[in-house]
């Protein structure tokens, strides 16, 4: 297996909204401990002279970069561009200019830019054009290969009647749809460890290994935390915890603290879980209409940090 073969490849969706940057310090610790591939994905909507066939808008279209003038969606990968050169993370002397690439029909509305992370690894700013952008995450991560993405949560977390009559917040759409791992993000600061969440099932062991991978790649500190439902489930997440750890120590890295708690799951997750920067648990096994009823995604939609659901 090659180094490239072995590199990381991480999404960030970039929005309008401050929690869409909060990934970017994240993938700059990544970029210090295991240089990356990163793509910064800004999705706008179609252009509506193109819904309507406007010839003369399209025409207008086509020679806006040749004007000198911003696309929407160009000035929040510039911003994050900005803050990952000011980190050291790219040179924007070095930057290549933008390439058009034509995907939805939009002659002008979807570019790539690329540059080298001075490690090695590649980043590029992606503009896309959707009707709908859940879908176009979806697809961009599919074709960038992503082992997993990064997108901005509801920075206030979802209480009572709220989370049941609010619309679904767009972050858990794109995570019940999305095919890889996905980090919801808030206030994602890279110091405070991982506190990875496990249980005694097959589903749970087999996202250990990925779980394992993406704190190395990190150089994050990591917690164990089991919940059992009552006293009867002791024993098992106990097991659960010890072969976790097991596992951890097999690939060189000591679990910062192993912990078993008693009581309702998410909620004991989201107080335990608040104090560090990354909650991680595995993917729910139901269908995607119905993961809003799972433990991981009513972790992802309530929790005030960060949480990483694994695929």
């Amino acid at each position: 297996m090659t180094q490239d073969d072995q590199r990381l490849r991480i999404l960030v969706c970039i929005g309008g909204g401050p929690e869409a940057f909060t990934g970017l310090k994240f993938v700059h610790r990544m970029a210090e401990a295991s240089c990356p591939d990163i793509a910064l994905l800004y999705v706008r909507p179609l252009d509506s002279g193109l819904k309507s066939g406007g010839m003369e808008v399209r025409v207008a279209r086509e020679n806006v970069l040749d004007w000198g003038l911003e696309l929407p969606g160009m000035a929040h990968l510039k911003r994050a561009r900005d803050i990952l050169a000011e980190m050291g993370d790219i040179d924007k002397e070095k930057t290549e200019g933008w390439v058009h690439r034509d995907i939805s029909g939009d002659p002008a509305g979807e570019f790539i830019r690329e540059c080298e992370n001075p490690c090695g690894g590649s980043i590029s700013l992606r503009l896309r054009t959707a009707h709908d952008v859940t879908s176009a995450v979806v697809d961009e991560a599919d074709r960038f290969k992503a082992d997993f993405i990064i997108v901005g949560g509801s920075p206030a977390p979802r209480e009572g009647l709220r989370r049941y009559l609010a619309p679904r917040q767009r972050a858990l759409k794109i995570a019940a749809h999305i095919g890889c791992s996905v980090i919801v993000a808030r206030r994602l600061e890279p110091g405070h460890g991982h506190m990875v969440c496990v249980e005694d099932t097959d589903t749970s062991r087999a996202m250990l290994p990925k779980a394992i991978r993406y704190s190395k790649a990190c150089d994050c500190p990591v917690t164990l935390l089991s919940v059992a439902g009552d006293e009867a489930d002791r024993e098992a997440a106990e097991k659960a915890v010890r072969e976790a750890a097991e596992a951890f120590r097999a690939e060189g890295m000591e679990p910062h603290e192993e912990l078993v708690e008693v009581g309702d799951p998410a909620e004991v997750i989201m107080e335990i879980g608040y104090d560090f920067s990354l909650i991680v648990l595995g993917e729910s096994e139901k269908p995607w209409f119905a993961k809003a009823f799972s433990v991981s995604h009513e972790v992802a939609d309530r929790a005030r940090n960060s949480v990483m659901i694994i695929k």
